[in-house]
């Protein structure tokens, strides 16, 4: 079902245009949206201007953005977008949807939504999985956390950038399911690792395993 029917008229703020930021932003243009970006490096701000991009110089210039989503590279640097006396959160308006697409901590998405409930902006925590190459291809995957009314609103512009949605469930898990993606990818590495290791160590024929 479509929640969005004319993406020009749905404002997005983006924050965070870095290697991962920009392909995703760029799926958002192609896809119709009426798009401003924020970076703190104005060099990359300067770079997708050249693309007909529109930039801003601050945040406050994104608060009356109907959906507001930051592609940020740490804890860190999401809480101090999102607080009450440096960041966004005294700007933005009521009804407002924040898309925090971020790897960060479970515990930090849950405090940065509460903060944003009492000013009655919603919240999802919305990390992501395929790395660059899905990011510029639009094939990737999305783990989302939050009310589930706020996703559904929310699921037209994640399609834009992936292809595999995910509702994991309550704010916060999100993260969590990035968190366990995570694991399972480490131990598949490590696995594959010690299998080679062996074949190796036994005299077997590396370029065949790969093969197998």
């Amino acid at each position: 079902m479509k929640t969005l029917i004319n993406k020009k008229k749905v404002s997005i703020g983006f924050i965070g245009v870095g290697n991962m930021g920009l392909p995703m932003l760029r799926n958002l243009v192609k896809s119709g949206y009426n798009i401003s970006a924020f970076d703190v490096n104005t060099k990359i701000n300067k770079k997708i201007e050249k693309e007909h991009i529109k930039t801003v110089n601050n945040l406050r210039a994104l608060s009356n953005s109907d959906f507001i989503i930051s592609v940020l590279p740490d804890t860190q640097s999401v809480e101090s977008v999102f607080n009450e006396k440096t960041g966004i959160n005294q700007f933005l308006k009521p009804g407002t949807i924040v898309v925090d697409m971020s790897t960060i901590s479970s515990s930090s998405s849950i405090e940065i939504g509460k903060k944003l409930q009492k000013i009655q902006v919603e919240f999802l925590d919305a990390p992501v999985s395929g790395g660059v190459k899905g990011a510029v291809s639009g094939q990737l995957s999305i783990m989302v956390g939050g009310k589930k009314e706020t996703y559904k609103k929310s699921t037209e512009i994640l399609n834009s950038m992936g292809s595999n949605i995910i509702y994991a469930g309550k704010l916060g898990m999100g993260q969590v399911f990035k968190m366990c993606n995570q694991i399972m990818v480490g131990s598949h590495i490590q696995a594959m690792c010690e299998a080679f290791a062996l074949c190796k160590a036994k005299g077997g024929d590396l370029t065949l395993l790969k093969e197998t």
